[in-house]
């Protein structure tokens, strides 16, 4: 009970320090984070985003969307934020996000919904508003606060199946309704953004419409993070009066986005095909036998020895599928691991680095096809309780 008491005392003194002013709406948080901790979060998670994304280089649909992102950015008036737009070329993925400190992707799924540069500033405002708001920071915060009641109702003595429970419950009843709070802040300040930006922020209901019928079958809003269409309808119609204030209509012709067949290439095609299988190596090494089965594969396709290959993923840091596909590139290459390592996280592409190594990429994800072909042989013939390998640290 001291115990638990101390930790009390100890979360009463952190909340009467942590609670913060939110820009535009001027909504109290609770914040943990200092803006600069915040910001560098996002650049890192920006960062590793990109590295395991296959980025666009179509000139117009780079063109049009730093337009319109220099535009909301001008009108978010964060001069501290280093501001950057990138395009991420998944067809298959209909989002944006914007990260503390001003790092923007768009994924070109949301290019067809969007439909042009007015569709896609209601995009871009509503992902910029959440960087604004901090809601990255804010969220972090709420997790540590929910993990430190945790640990003050087991130090309580609490039967840990009820912590499952409360854990649950507060996902449901505290978490998720926090984050459409989120959400629903996003959207009103993205309005008027776009607003400021020179964009209609009537055309947020079309686009949000669309949105709607390309998610249908979405799961209740109780259990989700985003209001339901209905909500957000209302909402959207309750605050466009005050965001068309902003508005100044422009001289101008809306630009229309490119068509993702426009977009399409042969490399793109490639490069994605590769990502796909280095994420299902990824998830094959999630538990233990399927670790031992992909570190068993990879030795067979390289003919090392996997208890060095495990130890240098380790030291690496990096996941399965990352590992797999640049030791492959060393070897083939016959070119030091470190390099290759180091160009991948410095942001040069899988084609790119295919290329530099002496190898086709298609090469490179006939070799993943093959590991992930040997890691699912070998763990069919492991038994169901397969002993920890040989390799694996002590």
């Amino acid at each position: 009970m001291v115990k638990a008491h101390s930790l009390i005392l100890v979360l009463f003194l952190l909340l009467l320090v942590a609670c913060t002013t939110a820009p535009y709406t001027g909504r109290s948080q609770l914040m943990f984070l200092s803006e600069g901790q915040e910001v560098g979060l996002g650049e890192e998670a920006y960062r590793h985003t990109l590295r395991d994304s296959v980025l666009t280089n179509h000139p117009e649909a780079l063109r049009i969307v730093r337009k319109i992102g220099e535009r909301i950015a001008r009108a978010a008036n964060k001069p501290d934020y280093k501001w950057e737009f990138r395009v991420i070329d998944d067809p298959e993925m209909a989002n944006a996000f914007a990260v503390p400190g001003g790092k923007v992707a768009v994924y070109t799924g949301i290019f067809p919904i969007a439909r042009d540069e007015a569709g896609l500033a209601v995009v871009l405002g509503h992902e910029v508003a959440h960087a604004l708001l901090r809601h990255a920071g804010e969220r972090i915060s709420q997790s540590q606060l929910l993990g430190a009641g945790l640990a003050i109702a087991g130090a309580s003595g609490i039967n840990p199946q009820l912590l499952q429970v409360f854990g649950m419950g507060a996902s449901v009843g505290l978490i998720l309704p926090f984050s459409r709070s989120q959400e629903s802040e996003a959207d009103e300040v993205g309005l008027t953004l776009m607003a400021k930006a020179g964009y209609d922020p009537r055309v947020s209901l079309d686009l949000w419409e669309r949105m709607e019928r390309k998610e249908r079958g979405a799961p209740p809003e109780f259990i989700s993070t985003h209001p339901s269409h209905e909500t957000r309808t209302q909402q959207l119609k309750s605050w466009i009066p005050e965001a068309l204030k902003f508005y100044q209509p422009a001289d101008r012709t809306l630009e229309i986005l490119p068509s993702l067949q426009a977009m399409e290439s042969p490399t793109a095609r490639a490069e994605r095909e590769l990502l796909k299988r280095i994420q299902a190596v990824n998830k094959q090494a999630e538990d233990q036998r399927g670790e031992r089965a992909v570190v068993e594969a990879l030795g067979i396709g390289l003919r090392a020895d996997p208890s060095v290959l495990y130890q240098e993923r380790q030291q690496l840091r990096l996941g399965y599928g990352q590992y797999a596909a640049l030791r492959a590139l060393s070897s083939f290459g016959r070119t030091p691991l470190r390099r290759v390592v180091g160009d991948y996280q410095s942001g040069v592409g899988w084609s790119d680095l295919s290329q530099s190594n002496g190898t086709r990429l298609i090469e490179l994800i006939s070799f993943m096809g093959d590991l992930l072909r040997t890691a699912a042989s070998i763990r069919g013939q492991m038994p169901s309780q397969s002993p920890s390998p040989r390799y694996r640290t002590r």
